[in-house]
């Protein structure tokens, strides 16, 4: 199992919402949690900061996860994180 926490930061609280309210009506989230080897796909709100956005994806194998990167879903999250200016760090861990 391999875990993957994005972190999201835009320019500001607006971005942000605009950015998680694009990817909840465009039903990015439910589609992932849907994919074949995701257990985990969920959005969460770091506290004392108004401009970020954190993502815990949990997939069963990063072979999993690699081939969520190739759908179309993926390539309209891309869009939208260009259009709200949004830069991600990604940390990775591997589970045995």
């Amino acid at each position: 199992m391999t875990d993957f926490y994005v972190t999201y930061t835009m320019p500001s609280k607006a971005e942000r919402d605009g950015f998680i309210a694009e990817v909840r009506e465009a039903g990015i989230d439910e589609i992932s949690r849907g994919e074949d080897g995701c257990i985990r796909y969920d959005y969460f709100y770091p506290v004392g900061s108004d401009n970020t956005l954190f993502l815990w994806e949990q997939w069963e194998s990063r072979a999993h996860q690699k081939a969520h990167c190739q759908t179309e879903h993926f390539a309209q999250l891309g869009k939208l994180k260009e259009k709200y200016n949004a830069t991600t760090e990604i940390q990775i861990e591997d589970r045995v």
